[in-house]
């Protein structure tokens, strides 16, 4: 039977909210009961999502036309939200036919992709492949995230309770409306004809990825490739309660008034107050520690609850929460995912993607994890002087692992995981991790180097003057040389040290920034930040902790030091400087690091 774009059955406050059904009395092309994909045998259960627009109807049987492409607004079944869709039928669409079906959505602040033509910024604000994957048989949807195009609510970065319903609506839509849709098996075994459908997308278009795995109650994704993506945002935006000045300032200050006069929406009032009070007082609030946590892929991942536990909007006072609505941190299904990372990538650097890797891999897919130079340090709006002075040129732009790209790793990944091809995820693919040193040049490992696996240096004591020269690192040598051939550092360091007054009972908090620095082409004693990462200290007493993970190939003669420094611009105003409790305080440091030296590792084109 078809299904048609009538109310009945739709909730009262659906109805309300579109002022009935919208504009086209058309019926929706449904589901056949002679296909040989059809539905799963509970859609009849629950309505579709009412929608505006028109689905084109699918060729005669016995012919085939030309895909096209067309927009959708729909309304989330449980929040009232308008959800503008674009959906891509595959190249060529042949009656009686299924495609499997590709979930895509955008960067923060950005669009979602409306046609077949992608223009360069869009391709780096929005990173996936749409059109390469309709030439290869797939059909696409390409979502706008909550309070942007025309997807109505203010943007809530994630939220399970707003955006993930939304999220859930755009796929049961799909289910009601597409007649071309492949069904199969489910990734975890739990339904023996569900949606076959994979996901794309970067940054925040990563992220609602892991929130769909992690919420969706039919377990439809059975494969996602999410880049340059978080893990937990607190880790992000306030690494070691430090709070990222320069990226924070980016996203929720500058980039917000951006978006409203550009009339793409707005964030959320609480998060606006929560980044003003920040940055203003330089402390964390545990309502917006919870709140950024719960919104984290981590959150499902381990085992810390927050307040209100998947109540956590009613509890901290957001109006509007849906109910019920209740989450608890327990692992999502199992998925088949590629995780890509850019190792510069300064906002969510590649110690997400790891933590990432390791949730997913626990929870019995195949997860395989890459990376490149690409990522948010992309358009140099953070500087990152280092690929400036020692890459070659467009090595920020590169999304290749050494020879891997990641575009043409997507679609073998989906060949096999979703068109079911056996091995052709493996034969364009490294089941290892793949590290990318630079632009051309990636390594395999058994395994990421973390913890104490890495060489053990001992740190003898060090003055550093927290809220002193912004961007003058004190190094500290390593006595680590790379030999005639060359050596390759890779993985995540990890830093145990003791940080303390020089002079006891210097009034204020200490804040420093720590990090691995190489020389160049044997010039001693003039330090590159390696990728441009650091991580914060604050307070004085022990700390134990990951510093972001690196990669890099060392010339013979390179060497390497500890960098630590009292300011950096990339925490610029919420150091030791800032505008709550402003201080000066001399500290010395003492302690131990584990580098994550690995040899003179092949590049991986010479290995294949």
């Amino acid at each position: 039977m078809l299904r048609t774009k009538a109310c009945a059955g739709c909730a009262l406050f659906v109805f309300a909210v579109l002022g009935g059904c919208g504009g086209n009395s058309e019926p929706a092309t449904g589901l056949g009961s002679s296909a040989t994909s059809g539905a799963s045998t509970d859609l009849s259960a629950t309505p579709s999502p009412a929608f505006t627009g028109t689905v084109p109807a699918s060729p005669a049987q016995g012919t085939s036309r030309a895909g096209t492409y067309y927009t959708i607004d729909l309304v989330g079944e449980v929040t009232g939200d308008t959800v503008g869709i674009t959906v891509f039928e595959p190249t060529t669409l042949v009656a009686g036919q299924h495609y499997p079906l590709v979930i895509h959505s955008h960067g923060y602040s950005a669009s979602r992709q409306m046609s077949t033509t992608t223009d360069p910024v869009s391709s780096l604000l929005s990173p996936g492949n749409i059109d390469s994957l309709l030439a290869a048989g797939y059909g696409a949807i390409s979502i706008s995230e909550r309070g942007s195009d025309e997807s109505t609510g203010t943007i809530r970065v994630m939220d399970p309770d707003f955006e993930g319903h939304d999220l859930i609506s755009v796929l049961d839509w799909a289910e009601h409306n597409l007649d071309w849709l492949e069904y199969g098996p489910s990734a975890d075994g739990s339904d023996a004809h569900n949606l076959v459908v994979g996901a794309i997308g970067g940054s925040y278009g990563g992220m609602y990825q892991y929130l769909i795995h992690n919420i969706d109650p039919k377990h439809r994704l059975d494969a996602m490739v999410p880049q340059i993506s978080p893990s937990d945002l607190t880790y992000s935006l306030f690494p070691n309660n430090t709070i990222k000045a320069a990226w924070d300032v980016i996203l929720f200050a500058i980039g917000d008034t951006a978006r409203q006069n550009l009339d793409r929406g707005h964030t959320d009032p609480y998060i606006s107050n929560f980044f003003i009070q920040a940055l203003t007082t330089n402390q964390i609030s545990a309502d917006g520690d919870d709140f950024f946590y719960y919104h984290s892929n981590a959150y499902f991942c381990g085992d810390r609850t927050v307040s209100g536990d998947g109540q956590i909007n009613a509890s901290i006072g957001i109006a509007g929460t849906p109910s019920p609505a209740s989450y608890a941190p327990v692992h999502g299904p199992r998925v088949n995912t590629m995780i890509f990372q850019g190792f510069r990538d300064t906002l969510f650097t590649f110690n997400n993607a790891y933590n990432n890797y390791q949730c997913l891999a626990s929870e019995g897919g195949d997860v395989r994890l890459l990376s490149y130079q690409y990522g948010h340090n992309a358009l140099q709006v953070v500087p990152d002087p280092g690929v400036l002075l020692y890459q070659p040129a467009g090595d920020f732009l590169d999304t290749n692992c050494g020879n891997i790209n990641v575009d043409t790793a997507t679609i073998a990944f989906f060949d096999e995981y979703l068109k079911g091809i056996p091995g052709a995820a493996n034969a364009a693919i490294p089941t290892k991790p793949c590290l990318s040193l630079t632009k051309g040049d990636g390594v395999l490992v058994d395994s990421v180097m973390t913890g104490h696996s890495g060489t053990e240096v001992v740190i003898p004591a060090t003055i550093v003057v927290a809220g002193g020269p912004i961007d003058v690192p004190v190094a500290v040598p390593l006595n680590i040389t790379a030999g005639a051939n060359g050596d390759v550092i890779g993985g995540i360091p990890r830093l145990e040290v003791d940080v303390e007054d020089l002079v006891a009972g210097t009034p204020g908090e200490p804040i420093i920034f720590v990090g691995i620095g190489q020389t160049h082409n044997g010039v001693p004693g003039v330090y590159d930040l390696i990728d441009n990462q650091i991580t914060p200290l604050r307070g004085v007493g022990e700390h134990d902790v990951d510093l972001v993970g690196v990669a890099s190939r060392l010339a013979a003669g390179d060497t390497l030091a500890l960098l630590i420094y009292g300011e950096h611009d990339q925490y610029h105003l919420t150091g030791s400087i800032n505008a709550g409790s402003p201080a000066v305080v001399p500290v010395t440091l003492t302690g131990k690091v584990w580098i994550p030296m690995l040899g003179n590792l092949p590049n991986i084109a010479a290995t294949q």
